[in-house]
């Protein structure tokens, strides 16, 4: 098959708690086409949530380009969107080849092949396995050898052998960024809520996280592979250099896992005087962090570190796997805090058979901590996760057949946990944000800590006054009742 143009899509709409990032999967998919396949396609990029894109608008694109594949990557709460889009692109073009990768694509590959217009499945890192593919559709010749794919065939799913991980990381070229108008993502929410300059980027220094929580994809494996702090500071170099990148948000499952390299990367930057803001918003594991490090990150220029603490109960801990020492991830907030660094946390609500006294005891725990931001997600039981065996067991009754109706999105009103306890998860969550938000010397210091610009004005104002509104609303409630007495 004659390949001349691939349009490589990150599929999803706009909601009121969308958080934004350059499509960095994608990116490196077409760094390592150019790489491999210098010269010979023509690529068109498209983030339909970012350039806030309806059907029609989507349709016309594809129209417009003309592709010989389409590509996209997407996560379960984007699955609608791709699957929507891939049927546009069959109607357009049937003979036109659809592939889909991404976390998404590696838990649900069968129900994709099943239930979406999509050709081709690649499971785990595509950069590899994405090449060989358009290699072999090129060249007419077998699929079944590519590894790390599914595909039907005669209508029978075909699952390849699994793809290695990429071992040496520094061999994957740098994103394709000049593809990438930054302006355009200043302007949005990026995963980090606010910035301290623009514009931004996201950056990977490192893939796979050793650790077994039951609610993770593990989509990078369970062995982490790391760049070099020389190659990690040439990327960043590039970034600021040629595109005037004032900010990094760096987004490991876990950047402090190996102490030393990351101590390096600070040093690095020191010592090239590259000025940069640095934000973790993706979090760092609390109990291995070091005062060093937190120190070194400062001098770097990190303004913002997120901890993942899930939950203040020892006992969900063990039953997720998690298993945080908490009082020294409370010890690594309190150095960040005093380094003047800003903390922030994720929580997690409504685990199975989780007590509500277990949640109170990680409401009250945030509340009580040196966190400036607190985010208080309902937990969301995906298949084929070691959660949902948990979940199995602690609600047999439940019918667990249903779990394709279920709202895959973190802010989730109606959650799992609601609808097999009847508890009103919603509430419990909407009562942690005003407990913890409505604390007068938190907010003096996210007064004085927090950038002073019009971005954070206008989301943060915006989330304030909703919590406010709520408090003035049970007060007056509760006033009414008293006097009606």
């Amino acid at each position: 098959m004659l390949i001349k143009k691939i349009m490589l899509i990150r599929p999803g709409v706009r909601f009121q708690r969308k958080r934004f990032s350059q499509p960095l999967g994608l990116l490196y998919l077409i760094s390592v086409l150019r790489q491999n396949f210098p010269g010979r396609f023509e690529i068109s990029l498209v983030d339909q949530a970012l350039l806030n894109l309806n059907f029609e608008q989507v349709k016309n694109k594809i129209k417009d380009f003309n592709p010989d594949i389409v590509g996209f990557s997407c996560l379960s709460a984007e699955s609608k969107e791709m699957s929507r889009i891939s049927e546009i692109v069959k109607k357009l073009k049937p003979e036109c080849i659809t592939v889909l990768g991404g976390p998404h694509a590696s838990v649900f590959y069968d129900q994709i092949l099943e239930k979406s217009k999509i050709d081709f499945v690649v499971i785990g890192e595509g950069e590899i396995t994405f090449t060989e593919l358009i290699e072999k559709i090129q060249k007419n010749k077998p699929i079944d050898s590519v590894k790390g794919i599914a595909f039907k065939k005669n209508g029978k799913i075909i699952l390849t052998k699994p793809r290695e991980p990429i071992e040496n990381l520094d061999s994957i070229p740098f994103p394709a960024w000049d593809l990438v108008d930054f302006k355009i993502y200043s302007k949005v929410t990026g995963m980090n809520v606010y910035y301290k300059a623009v514009p931004w980027s996201i950056i990977f220094t490192s893939r796979g996280c050793p650790f077994n929580c039951a609610y993770c994809h593990q989509i990078f494996g369970k062995k982490t592979r790391f760049r070099s702090p020389e190659n990690v500071i040439a990327e960043i170099e590039l970034l600021t250099e040629k595109y005037g990148i004032k900010e990094i948000h760096i987004i490991d499952d876990i950047f402090n896992l190996n102490l030393a390299r990351a101590k390096r990367i600070c040093d690095l930057i020191v010592e090239k005087k590259i000025k940069i803001k640095i934000a973790f918003p993706n979090a760092l594991r609390g109990d291995i962090m070091d005062r060093e490090l937190i120190r070194k990150l400062k001098q770097a220029g990190c303004y913002s570190i997120t901890y993942a603490v899930e939950t203040a109960s020892p006992r969900i801990q063990k039953l997720i796997n998690k298993n945080l020492d908490l009082d020294k991830v409370k010890q690594a907030i309190d150095w960040t805090f005093e380094e003047k660094i800003n903390t922030h946390g994720f929580f997690m609500l409504g685990f199975p058979g989780e007590k509500k006294e277990e949640m109170e005891k990680t409401i009250k725990w945030a509340c009580d901590s040196n966190l400036l931001i607190a985010t208080f997600f309902s937990v969301v039981i995906y298949p084929r996760i070691p959660l949902m065996k948990i979940a199995q067991e602690a609600y047999p009754n439940f019918n667990f057949s249903q779990w394709e109706r279920f709202d895959f999105k973190y802010w989730a009103e109606k959650s799992f946990y609601a609808k097999a306890t009847g508890i009103n998860l919603f509430k419990i969550q909407r009562n942690a944000f005003r407990r913890f938000y409505l604390n007068p010397r938190r907010i003096v210091f996210i007064l004085l800590r927090l950038p002073k610009n019009l971005f954070l004005i206008r989301n943060g104002f915006w989330w304030f006054l909703r919590i406010i509104s709520i408090s003035l609303y049970k007060i007056e409630k509760k006033l009414f009742y008293q006097n009606t007495k």
